[in-house]
C-alpha cells in the first residue's frame, strides 16, 4: 500500500495516472462508503437546464454494473497492496447495544470520528458479520470493512488532507422500529492538478441486529454512483468563492443575528439586467447563498419578480419607439411598463397568499422601479399591498445636467412627479448604499476599450460614477456612488466594503460581498425588521381582486 501510495501522490503531476489516483480514491469514497451531498453546497454547471429537477438518488440495485466492477475491481487491488489482516477474537465492552447507544453511537461516529472520510467507526457498535452495501459494493464482515479502510486511508490522507474535507451530518433519527437513518453530506477537494471537488449526498440505515449491533448498514446516494464518479474528472472553477466559512466544504450557513418574530412576506424586485434566477442561484451557485434562502433563513419570505434576461430588450424597443424619451423626456410606464405589470402582479399575488402586506426589495434599477410601481398605483394601492420599500444600489438620482442620462428621462419624471420617500406616512423607506470601491481613471483608454479589456474594478467604478453622477472619484459599490444610492426621507445604512451585485463589477467572478449575499445580509435586515409593522391586519378582499 506504501508504494501505491505513493505512486498516486506522483500521479498528481502528470494526466495519465491522474485518473487511476482519482478513481483509486474514488473507491475510498464509495468505500468509505459516503458520498455527498447532491450538488448541496457546490455550483452546479451555468446553464444547466436541469437546476429543478428532482435529484436522481442511487441505490446499489439501481447502479450500473461497470460502477461496481470499476470500485470492486480497484477495491481489491488496493487490499493487494495492503493486505487483509483480520481482527481475531475481538473483546466486546458491552453484551448488548441499547437503541440510544446506537443512535448516540452513530452521531458520534458522523460529528466526531468523520468517519465517512477517516473510516473510523466505533466497532462496538457493529455486528462481526454486519453486511456493508452502497450504490457501488456489498460484502459482509465488520474485520473485511476495518481492512478496506486501513489499507485506503494513506490513499485518502494523501489526496484529500484532512484540512480540505467534512462530513455533515444533516438528520439521524431513531425508528420505532430499532433502525436508526443518518441523512449525510460528504465534501472535499482533492489535490489532482484539474483540482475536481467531491460533493455528494446520502441516506444510511442502520439496522441492528437481537444484541443492538448493526448487522445491516445500507447507503443510499442522491445522485447516480456514474455521477459520483464523474466528480472525480471535472475540473473546479478557481473563482469560487466561500459565502461563510467552510461553505464550499459543506459548512451549514452561520445563525442569523436576527430572525422575525412571524414570517414576513417580501418581493424582490430585479436589477437592470437581472434574471430572476440571479437571486436565487447566482451563477449557478447553489440556492443556500442566493438572497432569497438568506432572507427566509431570517423569517423573511421572499418571491422574485419573474424577469428574464431577454426581457430587458423590451426597454430599449421602448425608449426607440417613444418620441418622447428619443427626446429625453421619457416615463417608466412607456418604457418599462411590461416591469411594473409582472411587479404588480406578483406583489397581489404575494398578498393574497398571505394575507398581509408585502416589502418591496428592489435592488440597483429595481429600487427606483419599485418606487414608479407606487407612484403608477397610487396611495391607496400602496397601503393595501405594502409595508415598505427597501432598495440595494439604487441609482435614485438622475444624472447632472449636460450629462447623458441612460433613462431617457424615466428617472428624472419620476423624481419630479413622486420625489424621495414620497408615502413616508403610510410605508417605510429604507436606501442601502455600498462603500467598497474608489473610482479611478485609467489613463489613455477609452470607456469601451476599458470595458472590452476586463478592466479593473476601480477603472469600471470610474466609468460607472461619471455617468451616474458626473465624478469619477466617487466611493461607492463599484456602479453606484454613496450619495446616489440614498433616498432622501429614508432611513440610509451605508455598507463598507459592500459591492453591488453577484459579480465582481466589469467581470463574471462571483463575489461573497455584496448587498445579495449572506456576509451583508444581516446588516440591511435589522434595519428592515425594525421597521416592520406589528400586528399588521389581514388584508380586506377587495384590495387583492
Amino acid at each position: 500500500l506504501r508504494g501505491l501510495s505513493v505512486a498516486m501522490v506522483r500521479a498528481r503531476g502528470s494526466r495519465t495516472l491522474p485518473l487511476l489516483a482519482a478513481l483509486a480514491f474514488f473507491r475510498s469514497l464509495c468505500w468509505l462508503a459516503r458520498p455527498n451531498a447532491a450538488n448541496k453546497h457546490w455550483p452546479r454547471v451555468r446553464g444547466s437546464t436541469a437546476r429543478h429537477a428532482e435529484p436522481k438518488r442511487s441505490s446499489y440495485e439501481t447502479s450500473p454494473d461497470w460502477t461496481k466492477s470499476v470500485v470492486g475491481g480497484l477495491t481489491d487491488l488496493v487490499n493487494s497492496f495492503g493486505g487483509n489482516d483480520v481482527a481475531e477474537n475481538r473483546t466486546r465492552e458491552f453484551d448488548a447495544i441499547s437503541p440510544e447507544q446506537l443512535l448516540e453511537g452513530i452521531r458520534a461516529d458522523f460529528e466526531e470520528r468523520q468517519y465517512l472520510w477517516s473510516g473510523n467507526i466505533d466497532t462496538e457498535l457493529y455486528s462481526e458479520a454486519c453486511r456493508f452495501t452502497d450504490p457501488t459494493i456489498s460484502f459482509q464482515g465488520l474485520s473485511k470493512f476495518e481492512s478496506n479502510m486501513r489499507n485506503l486511508k494513506p490513499v485518502v490522507d494523501a489526496l484529500i488532507p484532512e484540512e480540505m474535507r467534512r462530513c455533515v451530518l444533516r438528520d439521524i433519527q431513531l425508528q420505532d422500529n430499532g433502525e436508526v437513518v443518518a441523512k449525510w453530506a460528504m465534501v472535499g477537494k482533492v489535490s489532482l492538478p484539474w483540482s475536481p471537488r467531491i460533493n455528494v449526498g446520502g441516506k444510511t440505515r442502520y439496522t441492528p441486529g437481537a444484541d443492538g449491533r448493526i448487522e445491516s448498514y445500507f447507503e443510499k446516494w442522491d445522485i447516480p454512483a456514474g455521477e459520483a464518479l464523474a466528480q472525480l474528472l471535472k475540473p473546479t472553477q478557481s473563482d469560487e468563492v466561500d459565502h461563510w466559512p467552510d461553505q464550499l466544504l459543506g459548512a451549514p450557513p452561520p445563525k442569523p443575528s436576527r430572525v422575525a418574530p412571524a414570517s414576513v412576506p417580501a418581493v424582490l424586485l430585479p436589477g437592470f439586467g437581472n434574471d430572476a434566477i440571479d437571486y436565487a442561484e447566482p451563477l449557478g451557485q447553489d440556492t443556500d447563498v442566493g438572497l432569497q434562502a438568506c432572507l427566509s433563513r431570517r423569517g423573511v419570505q421572499a418571491s422574485t419578480v419573474p424577469v428574464q434576461r431577454s426581457d430587458w430588450l423590451k426597454v430599449f424597443a421602448g425608449l426607440l419607439l417613444d418620441p418622447d424619451s428619443r427626446a429625453g423626456n421619457g416615463t417608466a410606464e412607456t418604457a418599462y411598463g411590461w416591469y411594473l405589470d409582472l411587479a404588480k402582479d406578483k406583489v397581489e399575488e404575494t398578498v393574497q397568499a398571505a394575507g398581509q402586506p408585502v416589502i418591496l426589495i428592489g435592488h440597483s434599477a429595481g429600487g427606483w422601479l419599485a418606487r414608479a410601481l407606487l407612484q403608477r398605483e397610487g396611495k391607496e394601492w400602496a397601503i393595501q399591498h405594502v409595508q415598505g420599500l427597501v432598495s440595494l444600489g439604487t441609482p435614485h438620482k438622475p444624472p447632472p445636467k449636460g450629462k447623458m442620462d441612460m433613462t431617457f428621462g424615466c428617472l428624472r419624471n419620476l423624481n419630479k412627479a413622486h420625489p424621495g420617500a414620497y408615502f413616508a406616512d403610510h410605508l417605510f423607506y429604507v436606501s442601502v448604499a455600498g462603500d467598497a470601491v474608489t473610482g479611478q481613471k485609467m489613463e489613455g483608454n477609452i470607456p469601451i476599450v476599458e470595458l472590452i479589456q476586463s478592466p479593473s474594478p476601480e477603472s469600471t467604478a470610474w466609468n460607472s460614477y461619471v455617468a451616474l453622477g458626473g465624478v469619477g472619484n466617487a466611493t461607492g459599490d463599484g456602479l453606484v456612488p454613496v450619495d446616489w444610492a440614498h433616498l432622501p426621507g429614508a432611513e440610509q445604512v451605508t455598507l463598507e466594503g459592500c459591492l453591488h451585485s453577484i459579480n465582481v463589477a466589469g467581470t463574471t467572478r462571483p463575489t461573497n460581498r455584496s448587498y445579495l449575499c449572506e456576509y451583508f445580509v444581516d446588516e440591511w435586515v435589522e434595519k428592515v425588521l425594525d421597521s416592520v409593522r406589528e400586528g399588521v391586519p389581514e388584508v380586506p378582499e377587495a384590495a387583492i381582486r
